[in-house]
């Protein structure tokens, strides 16, 4: 499950001067947007702690005004692809650091309102090489 609240455009890049954008707010909605999801993911060992993963994520999206109000109701279908190393440490290999580059594209988004979709366009429905960082414990 998965959920998070948007203020700007999924697609601006580091590179596109993401850091001005939210800086100086050039680039916020006039609101903002909620996010909620079910996802489905599959993982699979490549070679020696190397995988992949795919994972689907249709998401539940509310629209709201500046004042907390909401507009309407829309859907986005969220889709990323990880390749990582799975690096288990500790005396049982309890522990593990996965570091990771996910590559997401947002697909079918719908019913979106006019304002949003406007800064919207302006940029890309997919962003590539994310790194992350995963830490863990199994139990």
């Amino acid at each position: 499950m998965a959920t998070w609240r948007l203020f700007q455009p999924m697609g601006i890049l580091w590179w596109d001067g993401l850091l001005d954008k939210v800086d100086s707010g050039y680039e916020f909605y006039p609101g903002h947007i909620r996010e909620t999801g079910i996802g489905i993911s599959y993982q699979r060992m490549l070679w020696k702690g190397l995988f992949a993963t795919v994972e689907v994520l249709p998401q539940y999206k509310t629209y709201l005004d500046e004042d907390n109000n909401k507009l309407r109701n829309g859907f986005k279908l969220y889709n990323s692809l990880h390749l990582g190393y799975h690096l288990a440490f500790g005396k049982k290999k309890r522990f593990f650091v996965e570091p990771q580059i996910h590559s997401q594209v947002w697909l079918f988004d719908t019913n979106t309102p006019h304002e949003f979709k406007a800064l919207d366009n302006k940029w890309k429905n997919y962003f590539l090489f994310e790194p992350n960082l995963y830490f863990g414990v199994n139990f």
